[in-house]
């Protein structure tokens, strides 16, 4: 049953999903299918009906769509999101539905055709099959004539967007003047007020620390679990693998081309080119050619060399070319025979083809060897091996889930029958899931699912990456509490006396920043209150030499008048406090930006542009819609 579910999830169903989610029409993840059904409305928008049905087709899309990415089982808390973003996927399509329509926007059959042909999985060797897309489309869950609506009408919703963006534009000032910001220089002096000191001055009362404390989240225990699983490995279950002497050989034998390293040549030549119908006359005339370049090849002068000394008139006819490492067949018949009868280092004698006269010389060979079990046993082995263990591993799975399915309340029994060892884990939480296999995202989530924390079931059947299988449940559950005040006594103090430093050091500079509005001079203020000013010239928003907050609080203080600094303050991350005196601002040149940087820029703010349009119209259309989603029937 595994292997059948392995073989269609990795196959057909998931090309064509992946196939459907990805064809260029399907912008905004239209998740629902068309359904001649009616029944119990589930959403109005604008009038127009969306039955339960279809909210539950997208549901149960989106819901795939996230296990598929999360590769996890689906919580409690994942279903309201699940559900909020089914709706509004079904609402938003419904607006670009009838906005296409009202804007008598068509997509003609032939059209959505055309489209279907170019999907790689509808074809084969001869082009177009209608039984394959018949077969993938089915598999995907959808009828064919479903799969053309759906197209059809993610087409139109394209039409609509690319004829709301399709005038967009960016002018050539908006480019000059964006291009000459990101280049623009500026000269500023800059100093630190330091919080550190003022954390030595601080104390902090146990009043304060209690305070924090009660009135803090931070200071939680995370929810834990302890765990026992079973696993199943490939690799474990190929250690265990007994192999027979007589079915190394059959399988080397068998699969012998798989172990031998195909001969490649490595060549170059000297190609004397014929026209498509020579002459008798033109034909000597060209091979007395070739016969001339060959002898000074012979005589030990560079093919290379050859060709550009002794050209001469016929230099459009003669080439130099090298070919790398070549396997048998690449080249012309008769000049592949001649090269892969050669020895290395060996050049050819003038060889005829439709194209003309080839010197060949070989470089070096490689490969070529044939392979022995003896030299490629362990090889072998090991790929025996892991098949026969892969044909025990789905067999295993299979007799796994049912097991842990049946018994759902212990592993036990799994555990005996299929001679496994349940394994235990430390604590694991969320945020610190531990090490190993535990620690996967698909693991964390299902042992804090519903099913298994709350129901107190064995998983389903996890599959992890290297053909890895796991089952768990839960030992030991440990609810999210607060941490003894004891346990984070010293965090709170640390963390009181750098909030402390920090308003103080904020406090300060800005007095500092009031008393430089007021005409007191850097150099006063740096004796009062001990200062480094520190100056910065030529200075791009880029600069690595300047901390980041610093550069930010430069260039967001505008563009100074000419003698007349600007000032301004920010607090930093570490608690300290920077002031920044921003004394002239040198626009960029749009003559000294290249045109390649100036298109790249342009690019960007017609993204930007289109994409700021586009989400405004599905905005408008949301906010001027009559939208009534019957929660109770969801």
């Amino acid at each position: 049953m595994l292997q059948a579910i392995r073989d269609q999830v990795k196959g057909w169903i998931a090309v064509i999903i992946f196939t459907i989610m990805i064809i260029p029409f399907a912008f905004w993840g239209i998740n629902y299918y068309f359904d001649q059904s009616g029944g119990v409305i589930a959403i109005d928008v604008n009038g127009d009906e969306i039955t339960l049905a279809e909210f539950q087709r997208a549901y149960q899309d989106t819901r795939q769509q996230w296990q598929s990415l999360s590769g996890a089982p689906v919580g409690e808390e994942v279903e309201p999101l699940i559900k909020k973003r089914a709706t509004e996927d079904l609402v938003q399509t419904q607006l670009l539905k009838q906005a296409g329509r009202k804007a008598g926007l068509y997509v003609g059959e032939q059209e959505v055709w055309r489209n279907i042909r170019q999907v790689p999985v509808f074809n084969d060797d001869t082009g177009f099959n209608m039984s394959l897309f018949e077969l993938a489309v089915n598999r995907s869950g959808l009828t064919p004539a479903a799969f053309l609506a759906r197209i059809k009408q993610d087409m139109t919703v394209e039409q609509l967007r690319s004829a709301l963006v399709a005038t967009d534009f960016v002018t050539q000032p908006e480019v000059s003047a964006y291009s000459g910001i990101m280049h623009q220089t500026r000269e500023f002096s800059y100093t630190l007020l330091s919080s550190d000191e003022l954390k030595e001055t601080i104390q902090v009362t146990d009043e304060q620390v209690q305070s924090h404390f009660e009135n803090k989240d931070r200071y939680m225990e995370p929810e834990k679990v302890r765990i026992a699983y079973l696993v199943l490995s490939l690799a474990r279950i190929a250690e265990e693998v007994y192999l027979e002497e007589w079915e190394l050989g059959t399988y080397f034998n068998e699969n012998k081309q798989n172990y031998e390293i195909e001969e490649t040549r490595k060549v170059k030549q000297i190609l004397v080119k014929l026209p498509e119908e020579p002459s008798e006359a033109t034909l000597d005339e060209m091979k007395a050619k070739a016969d001339e370049l060959y002898a000074l090849v012979k005589e030990g002068e560079e093919m290379e060399q050859v060709v550009v000394n002794h050209s001469g008139e016929y230099e459009d006819a003669i080439e130099f070319s090298e070919f790398g490492f070549l396997t048998k067949g690449v080249l012309e018949a008769e000049v592949d025979e001649v090269v892969f009868s050669m020895e290395a280092a060996e050049i050819s004698d003038p060889v005829q083809s439709r194209h003309g006269f080839h010197i060949m010389a070989v470089d070096e060979i490689q490969g070529g060897t044939e392979a022995t079990l003896e030299g490629k046993r362990e090889e072998v082995e090991q790929d025996l091996r892991e098949e026969k263990a892969e044909q025990q591993l789905y067999e295993l799975t299979d007799r796994l889930a049912a097991l842990t399915y049946e018994y759902p309340d212990t592993l036990e029994v799994a555990a005996e029958e299929l001679g496994l060892q349940v394994q235990k884990s430390d604590f694991i939480s969320r945020e610190d899931p531990g090490v190993g296999i535990v620690a996967e995202p698909g693991v964390i989530s299902a042992a804090f699912s519903e099913e298994v924390l709350l129901q107190e079931n064995n998983s389903e059947l996890l599959e992890l990456e290297n053909d890895r299988y796991i089952v768990l449940r839960v030992l030991e559950h440990r609810p999210s509490m607060k941490k003894p005040l004891d346990d984070v006594r010293d965090e709170i103090i640390t963390r009181l006396k750098y909030e402390q430093a920090r308003d103080r050091s904020r406090e300060r500079g800005e007095a500092i920043l009031g008393q430089l509005e007021q005409g007191k001079s850097k150099e006063e203020l740096a004796l009062e209150f001990s200062l480094n000013w520190r100056t910065a010239t030529g200075i791009t928003q880029d600069d690595e030499n300047i901390n980041r907050a610093v550069l930010r609080t430069a260039f967001r203080a505008g563009i100074p008048e000419t003698g007349k600094p600007l000032y301004d303050g920010a607090s930093l991350g570490t608690g300290d406090y920077t002031i920044v005196i921003v004394y002239s601002v040198t626009m960029a040149d749009r003559d000294s930006i290249e045109q390649e940087e100036l298109d790249a820029v342009r690019g960007q703010l017609l993204r930007a542009h289109t994409s700021s349009v586009w989400a405004e119209f599905n905005d408008y259309l949301q906010a001027n819609a009559d939208i009534t989603v019957y929660e109770e029937t969801l």
